[in-house]
């Protein structure tokens, strides 16, 4: 538990620069910044945090949501929650050769930024149980037959536009003016799908023409259409939003809404759509591809954080906005804070002669630190490409 408060440092900084804090044009907005830089320049012991995966980690699906307050790509570890073996040891490559590499080498990680979203890419073999429902690669894939759903229509097999196997499910919005609309199969071949029902989760990929008008995205699981489990979900699988194309969908079970008493070493019903306006009509060529269970495994991230503050209640923030927040800094980062953030109130009094002696002693006392406690944040690998 940290124990220095902003008081505690403002104090501190006061007396560094002769008691002339009031003078500054904003005092915490100087010391939030001399945190900042302290926590940007010297990966600090005590940011680092653990944060589990969210969702589970799952094979062959390679996205996921990034902790908010990790700190750019300073990664200590992915780590399994149970059973870790000794040649475990992910290796932090690029987006660009995460993405050419994910399919043939296992163990790899990479951060991926876009417009401010930012996730964590994960290659990684478990021992994750899974349960094709549907290949999606025929309209008769998984036995039955797969016709449309609400306004759903001209179901075709798609040989030119597809993520795996040979084909996708190819189908038009057509002009009926529901709301919904999507694909359905009411005679599978049967299916056992207890195991997932606890902690699973489904898998579809779905290719959008125009994410206009759509509400959300259901998966129906089950008897029939009235003794089922149902599932709604409003984002992608890594929790952003749609988009126009491919968007891997992920259903998890423990959102399900119960319809009577599905048998679940039974199952033969599956349906997949889109709630949406009635406007929404005479669209075409969306798909569906590949309808998988999965389990995953619960894995943990070890990471530097960049916030530098918590709350008196717990909560970590990147900047004090209160004289009770909390420090993250142990007793010797502490000074660190001190230094640059004295460093920063002098330069801003033009006081030349402090400025330069405390960047000078934080320079000297942060080089000390990194001696003692150097940073164990992996590094980037990359590969040579001959041309």
């Amino acid at each position: 538990m940290p124990v220095y408060t902003y008081s505690n440092i403002k104090d501190d900084v006061n007396g560094l620069i002769g008691k002339r804090i009031d003078s500054l044009s904003d005092a915490r907005r100087t010391i939030n910044r001399g945190v900042r830089y302290v926590i940007g320049n010297v990966d600090l012991r005590s940011t680092k945090r653990t944060s589990t995966l969210d969702p589970k980690l799952f094979n062959d699906v390679f996205q996921y949501a990034s902790p908010t307050d990790m700190k750019a790509d300073r990664l200590i570890d992915v780590i399994p929650q149970v059973n870790r073996t000794d040649d475990w040891e992910p290796i932090l490559t690029t987006q660009e050769e995460f993405d050419r590499r994910k399919f043939i080498d296992k163990m790899l990680v990479a951060f991926s930024d876009d417009s401010f979203t930012r996730k964590v890419l994960l290659s990684i073999d478990v021992d994750d149980d899974a349960l094709v429902l549907s290949t999606l690669d025929a309209t008769n894939s998984g036995g039955g037959s797969w016709g449309g759903f609400g306004d759903g229509e001209n179901l075709t097999a798609d040989s030119d536009n597809f993520v795996k196997g040979s084909a996708s499910i190819n189908w038009d919005i057509g002009s009926g003016g529901g709301t919904t609309a999507g694909i359905v199969n009411s005679t599978m071949d049967e299916f056992d799908y207890s195991d997932y029902v606890a902690a699973g989760s489904a898998f579809v990929w779905h290719y959008i023409q125009d994410i206009t008008d759509i509400t959300n995205l259901i998966l129906v699981i089950g008897d029939d259409g009235s003794v089922n489990y149902k599932i709604t979900i409003t984002t992608q699988h890594d929790g952003t939003a749609f988009r126009n194309g491919w968007n891997l969908l992920r259903f998890d079970f423990s959102n399900a809404v119960k319809a009577g008493s599905p048998d679940e070493t039974a199952g033969v019903y599956i349906a997949v759509y889109m709630t949406k306006d009635s406007g929404k009509v005479s669209e075409t060529d969306y798909r569906f591809d590949h309808i998988i269970l999965r389990r995953g495994k619960i894995n943990d991230l070890l990471y530097y954080s960049k916030y530098g503050w918590q709350t008196s209640g717990g909560t970590w923030i990147e900047n004090s906005t209160v004289d009770t927040d909390l420090l993250n800094f142990d007793t010797e980062e502490y000074d660190l804070a001190v230094l640059k953030a004295a460093e920063f109130a002098a330069l801003e009094l033009k006081d030349r002669p402090l400025t330069s002696d405390y960047k000078k002693e934080y320079t000297e006392m942060r080089d000390q630190y990194k001696i003692e406690h150097p940073s164990e944040a992996k590094m980037l690998e990359t590969t040579w490409q001959n041309v």
